[in-house]
């Protein structure tokens, strides 16, 4: 029964992290009316919330190997129930709203490090890389639920952070349940990893699948908070409609990542991996490009989603199997990656856009995607190669 309740935190804790990230894009021209300040600077302040995520991952790094996940758990939830609070009844203020976006940004950047370590733990290597791409399932349903509810929201004439109060719910879920949940501690008591298992002595393959996150947060979050605005500027769709095209992608992401559940425990992370970034690049140019005699933005916007199939846990997954015992360091290590790439693309995309237009956003999202797909093929070449080298041994 522990089992299940800390799955079910686990889930939460990125159904959490998700919904603050999913509804920006849709955000973005009714904060900025609402402010009275560019879309450029409104992305920066929206996008002080992936600073705050990567500052928790660097956080988490440190933290998870020597503090108890109990009152981790307990500590960082609580803030970010404050920080919410103050973002929904505070007056609106730009400032104020890029720091509490920051604040919450770092509690739930570790509160995300640390639930894919209790689900690293609590499940065996036979189920652990389908249970991690689950989580994703739960990141991606959050995608949908609360870009459909930001749409909604808005076209009722609710404020514009209004969708906030529904992160707020289940983060005070989170914080309930962990007073009565026993947590997977560290066996040692010290929190300390395991010798040889120093960041040095990580083979070349983790590396280059930790860049391929990299590139893949940075190119999927560029891609989406532009995709709404480009959709009305260049394909002519409302404000509503291209609103959806974000809530559809995450729709598919969900689906896809049900489906890899299943298929990764067959085909393996490496197949998977491979499959989902080539899937995941090849879509996202014809969303861009938008081919009038295929099918509709909206139906690509789900198959871009179902063409990812769970490709960021599906790269952890493989990166844990080069290891006999995983280093506590190392899923946050990953993490950590995945967020840096979250946190420059609201930064980078925004400088971008202003330079060469709103098209550029969508092009420097498709570019880093294609770095995924080169990367992730390296990683799989390097494995098999180590493979058929330990078989003839």
């Amino acid at each position: 029964m522990n089992r299940v309740a800390l799955t079910l935190a686990s889930f939460l804790a990125y159904f959490a992290l998700s919904g603050m990230l999913a509804p920006i894009g849709i955000l973005v021209a009714p904060s900025a009316v609402a402010l009275g300040v560019s879309a450029g600077e409104m992305v920066r302040t929206l996008g002080f919330f992936s600073s705050g995520t990567l500052l928790g991952s660097i956080a988490a790094v440190l933290l998870l190997p020597n503090v108890k996940l109990k009152a981790l758990t307990l500590s960082v939830y609580a803030a970010a129930c404050c920080a919410l609070l103050l973002l929904l009844f505070l007056p609106a203020n730009l400032h104020v709203i890029g720091s509490l976006l920051a604040v919450l940004g770092f509690c739930l950047g570790i509160g995300l490090a640390q639930a894919a370590l209790v689900i690293s733990r609590i499940y065996s290597d036979t189920y652990r890389a389908s249970m991690l791409v689950a989580t994703d399932g739960s990141f991606s349903l959050a995608g949908f639920v609360t870009a459909s509810a930001a749409v909604f929201l808005l076209s009722q004439g609710a404020p514009w952070e209004s969708i906030y109060g529904l992160i707020l719910v289940v983060v005070t879920a989170i914080f309930l349940a962990a007073f009565w949940l026993d947590f997977p501690e560290n066996s040692d008591g010290k929190g300390t990893a395991p010798a040889g298992l120093s960041f040095r002595s990580w083979p070349k393959t983790v590396w280059f699948l930790a860049a391929a996150l990299f590139c893949y947060t940075f190119g999927q979050s560029s891609f989406l908070i532009w995709l709404p605005s480009f959709a009305q500027a260049d394909i002519g769709l409302s404000a509503a409609e291209s609103g959806n095209l974000v809530g559809q992608y995450w729709l598919g992401m969900f689906i896809g990542q049900i489906l890899t559940v299943v298929i990764v425990a067959k085909l393996g992370a490496v197949l998977m991996s491979v499959v989902g970034a080539l899937g995941c690049f090849i879509v996202a140019v014809l969303l861009f490009t938008h081919p009038p005699n295929l099918v509709g933005p909206s139906t690509l916007a789900l198959i871009w989603g179902i063409c990812n199939f769970g490709l960021l846990k599906c790269v952890i997954s493989q990166a844990t199997l080069v290891f006999k015992e995983i280093p506590a360091g190392l899923i946050p290590s990953l993490l950590l990656a995945a967020s840096l790439g979250t946190a420059c693309s609201p930064l980078v995309s925004s400088w971008v856009v202003e330079a060469l237009g709103l098209g550029a956003g969508l092009i420097t999202g498709l570019i880093s995607l294609a770095l995924v797909l080169l990367l992730v093929v390296a990683s799989a070449i390097g494995s098999s190669a180590k493979n058929n080298v330990r078989t003839q041994k």
